[in-house]
């Protein structure tokens, strides 16, 4: 708490680590700080304070610098302008800075991470951030950027993780994504046309896509189902760190962990992802204008844990084999065009557990079975021709039973299938005794002789238990009265 301390910039010795981060200190930065020796790939963190006023030089050999959720005002070009050309590490993210970008980052060819995002700068994405050979993770997201985005096909070969999500940015797809080895792409937010290209199914690392909320038209491409890094059912442990052809989860700097991070949508709201955002494989284009049938391909992807495709013009029927995605947490199909039946087999889901199929064409009965059991009448709203639980609207030929869903006909199928079994039954088992008595009449004299011989032991045993039992009480009847005689004269005797 309290001000930056003035006297920091006296300190005469050399300098390797800078940590006050997560402190209550505020005021400016003075001036002095760039006269701090420093060692080399020396890291400093002033982040999560409540430090103001416009970004002062640092020293020249700041290797990882963090200023992020403060109040810092003014433009980045005084960064710039001062700064280190061996920075790799940049967070600006969370301040309130303003104004376009410069166009300098050229000389920056040691940066690996670039975050400025939730700030309001504005203007168009500088091109020379397309020159940063060993880029690895790009987050502009949440700013004013207009225009076009820059050609990044410099990058290509380092390029992992690109948000630039919710700006205003315009063009399309086909300009600048050519980015073979991206493993998350957010686009959210923008105003990007034209329609998805072909060349996105030849991005083979790509985890996360989130390019809903723009003006995309044309059909979801066939060969969507060629991403083999959503088919890929196993988890390597090195898809966890910076530098590999995996997701970027943290960037290890030999000092501490830095987290990057992703806001998605899943399971119908906003989620901000951090650690666990190399478990994820997710495609988001909702909100867009796409048209045309979904792609059978897309069930190939098994490892996906998010679809979203609603709010569109999508028809045609939901693919049969959707059951194949076993490992969907989250499915949204709604406000399109789609008709015809629920397949069955979305049953075999197992890890579902938001589904919103709503405002459709759908009709037939809901499915039932495992966790379809679990969603409410939100989940299928919309949909007039659709029946069954949850919904009020019964089907035709459908009772309830005991709270599940029996089929009248199925029922009735039963019961017909039930009655003959037992009919059958009863007749067989008459005619394979009687029948054998009528016709043989040996058979019928031992039968009827063998039953008058059991009926006689019968009725012996009976008459002898009955006279045993009644010798018995007798018996007993007799030492009842000895034993009263025996009180009434020991009473007298006492008095």
């Amino acid at each position: 708490m309290g001000s930056f301390p003035e006297w920091l910039g006296d300190i005469s010795s050399s300098l390797l680590y800078i940590n006050v981060s997560h402190n209550k200190l505020s005021g400016v930065l003075p001036k002095s700080l760039s006269q701090i020796k420093t060692g080399l790939m020396s890291t400093w963190d002033f982040s999560f304070n409540n430090l103001s006023g416009p970004l002062p030089p640092f020293p020249p050999k700041v290797y990882e610098l963090f200023l992020s959720n403060n109040m810092f005002t003014g433009f980045v070009s005084s960064f710039c302008e001062t700064s280190s050309l061996s920075v790799t590490y940049l967070d600006l993210s969370s301040n309130t800075l303003t104004g376009p970008l410069p166009n300098c980052w050229q000389k920056f060819q040691n940066l690996e991470v670039l975050n400025l995002a939730n700030n309001s700068l504005s203007g168009r994405v500088p091109e020379s951030l397309g020159n940063l050979q060993s880029i690895l993770s790009m987050h502009l997201n949440n700013n004013i950027f207009s225009g076009e985005i820059p050609s990044l096909t410099l990058c290509k070969e380092s390029l992992r993780f690109i948000d630039f999500g919710d700006n205003n940015l315009e063009g399309t797809l086909q300009t600048w994504l050519d980015l073979d080895h991206l493993i998350v792409l957010r686009l959210r937010g923008n105003k990007i046309q034209g329609s998805i290209p072909t060349s996105l199914c030849n991005m083979l690392s790509l985890k996360i896509l989130d390019i809903s909320s723009n003006n995309i038209t044309g059909e979801i491409p066939q060969c969507i189902g060629h991403i083999s890094a959503m088919s890929d059912m196993e988890f390597r442990i090195e898809t966890v760190f910076y530098g590999t052809s995996a997701p970027l989860v943290f960037h290890d700097s030999g000092i501490g962990l830095f987290f990057d991070e992703i806001l998605l949508t899943l399971k119908g709201r906003d989620v901000e992802f951090n650690r666990l955002l190399g478990l994820l494989k997710a495609i988001d284009i909702s909100n867009n204008n796409l048209r045309g049938e979904i792609p059978k391909s897309i069930t190939s992807l098994v490892a996906l844990t998010s679809l979203n495709l609603s709010r569109n013009n999508l028809t045609g029927l939901i693919p049969d084999n959707i059951g194949c995605l076993k490992s969907l947490e989250s499915l949204d199909l709604s406000r399109n065009y789609l008709h015809g039946r629920i397949p069955t087999r979305i049953s075999n889901i197992d890890f579902l557990v938001y589904l919103n199929l709503s405002f459709n064409n759908l009709s037939g009965m809901i499915p039932i079975g495992r966790q379809l059991d679990t969603f409410e009448m939100t989940s299928y709203v919309g949909n007039t021709g659709l029946c069954g639980s949850p919904l009020e609207n019964q089907c035709p030929d459908v009772i309830p039973q005991r709270g599940r869903r029996v089929h009248k006909k199925e029922d009735e199928l039963l019961s017909f299938e039930f009655y003959l079994s037992m009919g059958l039954g009863l007749f067989v088992g008459f005619w394979s005794v009687c029948g054998t008595l009528i016709v043989k009449s040996s058979w019928r004299y031992a039968y009827f002789q063998w039953f008058m011989n059991v009926t006689d032991w019968m009725y012996v045993t009976i008459v002898v238990f009955t006279v045993r039992m009644k010798r018995r009480l007798r018996i007993q009847d007799l030492e009842v009265k000895f034993l009263s005689s025996l009180i009434m004269l020991s009473s007298r005797w006492v008095y």
